[in-house]
């Protein structure tokens, strides 16, 4: 097993999450927030560490599925505890060990939570909470390598072992250029959610949240009422529009760009979700 490349990886991952935390950083200045200091602590001790795995010395630089699966398992659990810091040291969330529970139910997308008044946190830390939804939503990993073109030409693994699904493939012939493709796409997606809840007369910061939120399928919201706060059927279906959306494999929309409307068709797997949202969809309408 190649365990320097499992660190350097793991190093590359820190230290991106340590960049990211630069953003919820911007929010708490923005909004004049004092919290803005615990989120470059964490970000300049995340990058630090990271930079040292990083360049660790290794002559073998190739990796196989082993060390992939091992690196997406490890970067799970390293991601949460690092996005866990902002909140714990801040003491938004005094216990590490509920941070930590938050943090992980961000970058999965589970969307759990252990906090009573979610709007009892600053702006900052409501950014930090759904933009760990956002970047989970596609997967650490595939954050990771739409950002680093790699050149051991081993990304594959690490793809595999990432992206949920029966059949994970190149849309071309650069896995990175895949990701980045695939990240592209999430992008566009977001940024129109937050145009159509702008229409909604829901406020930028809010639209730009749970645009987050929804991108992840998670649901992590930003008033204790989540989207009942705004009491609008408009805001209710372009949340509801867009989660459906996000559920689709965003390789079909790479087939769209490209107008192959046959192959897309004859995804086995589109069919069964657009069959299983309307069968319960229907039957939950007729219960209530």
């Amino acid at each position: 097993m190649n365990r320097k490349m499992i660190f350097r990886i793991l190093g590359n991952i820190i230290m991106f999450e340590g960049a990211i935390m630069l953003l919820p950083f911007l929010v708490s200045l923005i909004y004049k927030e004092h919290t803005a200091i615990y989120f470059i602590i964490t970000a300049a001790v995340a990058i630090a560490i990271g930079y040292i795995l990083a360049n660790l010395k290794t002559e073998n630089r190739h990796i196989y599925a082993k060390e992939g699966f091992i690196i997406v398992a490890l970067s799970w659990v390293v991601v949460s505890l690092v996005g866990a810091l902002p909140f714990y040291i801040s003491g938004e969330i005094p216990n590490y060990i509920d941070a930590f529970f938050e943090t992980v139910s961000g970058f999965t997308t589970t969307g759990s939570t252990i906090l009573n008044d979610i709007e009892a946190l600053s702006r900052g830390m409501l950014f930090w909470r759904c933009f760990t939804h956002w970047i989970g939503g596609m997967g650490v990993l595939v954050f990771v390598l739409a950002l680093i073109p790699k050149s051991e030409g081993q990304d594959m693994f690490l793809m595999k072992a990432e992206v949920p699904g029966p059949i994970v493939g190149k849309l071309v012939s650069k896995v990175h250029m895949t990701a980045r493709i695939l990240y592209g796409i999430y992008a566009f997606l977001t940024v129109i959610e937050i145009i159509f809840l702008l229409f909604g007369g829901m406020p930028l910061f809010d639209s730009i949240v749970h645009a987050f939120s929804t991108a992840g399928t998670g649901g992590y919201a930003i008033k204790n009422s989540s989207i009942a706060f705004y009491n609008s059927y408009y805001i209710d279906m372009v949340v509801t529009v867009f989660m459906l959306l996000f559920g689709i494999n965003f390789n079909l929309y790479y087939l769209l760009l490209l107008k192959d409307f046959k192959q897309i068709f004859k995804s086995e797997e589109l069919r069964w979700y657009i069959l299983i949202i309307a069968v319960f969809t229907g039957i939950i309408t007729v219960n209530t």
